[in-house]
């Protein structure tokens, strides 16, 4: 045999026979920066509630050896090793739990904490949602980084589905004028930014603070008093709904207050950043019905 031809026929046996590489994994997240992996995730922490939410909706939620306290949805999430709370983590923990990758929350895990994840060398991905649109977003990518795209999918279209149905449902209906309280002492309550807001919107409402300044600031009673709303919503259900909503017994003045028109929602389900914010969308779709 020709010499350069056994040479050829050596190098192709060469190639035909080395094993294929799979091509590394590169998504891009919500501080901008690239994350790349050489291969799906496996064993992940997620630093949020909210972020265990969305890899739960995905199928991914059995990757999971490590969570954030208060991650309790769903019931399987209970289970999950805690790694800490939102602002302080016990990083000895998550070095013994070897996670392949770090899920964080970028309004909400210490930028010191994230800076620390990667000095130690293990990958951490940043989130954040700024509009009911981004959560799709959010469940896209990290199903990309856990392979996991044909449960994603499912999700993204039920979730696209009800936003699209609850915004035509509240079409040509007459707007309310909305105070949403989120505290007490101090009295506080959102802008036009946050993603609360656009749920009342896409209720058919209008929320009185809505040029307010900082996403979730204090206010007065007297700029309460000044704004009149038709409609005060409380954001919790139990002990605390009570105590608030009678303090504003003795503002009598208020249509709010005239008309009984003072109602709780479920605060983790309308505050998570997750799929579940719909079903807390549908509770204040139906108190504005009720209103109207």
């Amino acid at each position: 045999m020709n010499i350069k031809l056994f040479q050829i026929l050596l190098l192709l046996f060469s190639l035909l026979s080395a094993p294929v590489c799979q091509s590394s994994i590169n998504v891009v997240d919500s501080s901008g920066k690239m994350l790349s992996l050489d291969q799906p995730a496996r064993k992940i922490i997620s630093l949020a509630p909210n972020i265990t939410e969305l890899l739960f909706a995905i199928g991914a939620g059995k990757f999971v050896v490590g969570a954030a306290e208060f991650s309790d949805f769903p019931p399987k999430a209970r289970l999950i090793t805690r790694v800490g709370g939102f602002q302080t983590f016990d990083f000895e923990k998550i070095i013994t739990l070897k996670p392949d990758l770090v899920i964080a929350w970028q309004s909400g895990t210490p930028l010191t904490n994230i800076e620390k994840l990667k000095k130690l060398g293990i990958p951490v991905f940043v989130t954040e949602a700024h509009k009911l649109e981004d959560i799709p977003v959010l469940l896209n990518k990290l199903a990309r980084l856990t392979d996991t795209r044909t449960q994603a999918q499912k999700t993204i279209s039920i979730y696209n589905q009800h936003l699209t149905r609850l915004r035509q449902q509240s079409n040509n209906k007459k707007q309310v004028s909305v105070f949403y309280q989120i505290w007490q002492q101090p009295l506080m309550t959102i802008n036009a930014k946050h993603m609360i807001n656009q749920i009342i919107n896409a209720c058919g409402g209008v929320n009185v603070f809505a040029d307010m300044t900082l996403l979730s600031g204090t206010v007065g009673i007297e700029d309460v008093l000044l704004n009149n709303p038709d409609v005060i919503i409380i954001n919790d259900n139990g002990d605390r709904f009570r105590s608030w909503a009678s303090k504003w017994k003795k503002w009598k003045q208020l249509k709010a207050v005239q008309a009984n028109n003072i109602f709780s929602v479920t605060p983790d389900i309308i505050s998570r950043h997750s799929p579940r914010i719909l079903s807390g969308a549908d509770e204040v779709c139906a108190i504005l019905d009720k209103v109207r």
